[in-house]
């Protein structure tokens, strides 16, 4: 399910070196020297953006607040940084990254080219991280006019491959941002009440995720006949006795992402009502009970499609059923009946369930983590 991107990240961004420890990166970093070595290429150029940076803060642990970001990983040597900052804002961006080397830029080709330069590798082999994606096509034009002798190759793949696998760092990381969208659930049972407008009670959800030291926001909702239609951002609209409530929380705290749905009802609910909800529940509950290390994503969809029929399922689709997540929102495997990906020993998978039937309106999701193959659910909303 795809949420709105923030424009400016405006949250708590800092660098909790407890909670994900410079040895940590420091590991991860020869880890991924060993996969440029092993590739043949001299070095590896990483971009991000502030909606894609998955892969920067892997390498990194920076997070744009907005616009973009490339690093240069050497297969010896210290890793460089070109930020799109201004000079006087390197001291303050610093401590949300490990590396030494951090280096501000207006205008992207010029740096680069100047950074490759400096590193004495106008003629290597270097491998492509996130450009292809993120990367304005005339801004690589740019680029590879002014290195010619340079031999590029796409490694999206061997670097999906190193962010794969998730540490234990990785999983207290994710244990925080589950406690974090939980307690905004916890306040989400008071705030969402009659006479509120959904705006207000959002914003005092939002308060609580803040205080949790969150670096970026995402709320989706559907209220009274909303309900039965689709999930929006925060509005206007007055919350009514007896409204049906379907939210979604989806949080970043420390660049690690997780995610919760919940399904409300303000008073008494109708039998169609708890029909609904139930069903919600139990195709989660099913996806849920197949997860497992190794297992195909295509029988986790499965489970949902069996628990719902298939007319409830088609309705399921159209949000989808999930994905990883982790330093992105939406990370590999895609929960989906035609996938042919697996679940990782040691990951995180976001499922959720959204269901529109006769006017009405139901919701239910959470994050699972995987630990030696082993799931299980985060966050107290469970």
């Amino acid at each position: 399910m795809q949420t709105l991107h923030s424009v400016l990240k405006h949250g708590g961004l800092f660098s909790d070196w407890e909670l994900l420890p410079r040895s940590m990166f420091e590991g991860r970093y020869a880890r991924i020297q060993a996969a440029i070595a092993a590739s043949g290429d001299d070095a590896w150029l990483i971009y991000g953006d502030a909606q894609r940076y998955g892969d920067i803060a892997y390498a990194s642990h920076f997070v744009p607040r907005l616009r973009s970001v490339l690093v240069l990983i050497p297969k010896t040597g210290k890793p460089d940084l070109l930020a799109s900052i201004g000079s006087r804002d390197i001291p303050a961006s610093k401590i949300l990254t490990w590396f030494e080397e951090m280096r501000p830029y207006t205008r992207l080709p010029g740096e680069a080219v100047k950074l490759i330069n400096d590193r004495n590798l106008s003629a290597a082999r270097i491998g492509l991280v996130g450009t292809r994606v993120s990367l304005p096509i005339a801004e690589w034009d740019a680029i590879a006019a002014e290195l010619p002798n340079v031999t590029w190759t796409e490694r999206d793949a061997e670097f999906a491959e190193l962010r794969r696998t998730k540490d234990a760092a990785e999983d207290l990381a994710l244990r925080r941002t589950a406690d974090a969208v939980a307690a905004g659930m916890r306040v989400a049972e008071h705030a969402l009440r009659p006479g509120r407008t959904v705006r207000e009670a959002t914003a005092e959800i939002d308060r609580e995720l803040r205080f949790a030291a969150a670096e970026d926001i995402r709320i989706m909702i559907a209220s009274g006949a909303g309900a039965g239609v689709g999930l929006r951002p925060p509005d206007e609209r007055i919350l009514h006795e007896g409204d049906t409530v379907l939210l979604h929380i989806q949080l970043e705290v420390q660049r690690y992402w997780s995610q919760a749905s919940r399904t409300f009802v303000l008073g008494q609910a109708s039998d169609v009502q708890c029909s609904l909800t139930a069903h919600a529940d139990a195709a989660l509950a099913a996806m849920v009970a197949h997860v497992a290390g190794g297992v195909a994503v295509s029988v986790v969809a499965a489970a949902a499609k069996t628990a719902l029929g298939d007319e409830l399922f088609a309705v399921a689709n159209e949000y989808g059923l999930g994905s990883g997540i982790g330093l992105d929102a939406h990370e590999p495997p895609t929960i989906a009946i035609d996938s042919t990906e697996t679940i990782p020993n040691d990951g995180a998978l976001s499922l959720h369930v959204v269901l529109h039937e006769d006017g009405y309106g139901a919701i239910a999701g959470n994050t699972v983590l995987v630990r030696n193959g082993v799931p299980s659910v985060l966050g107290a909303s469970a």
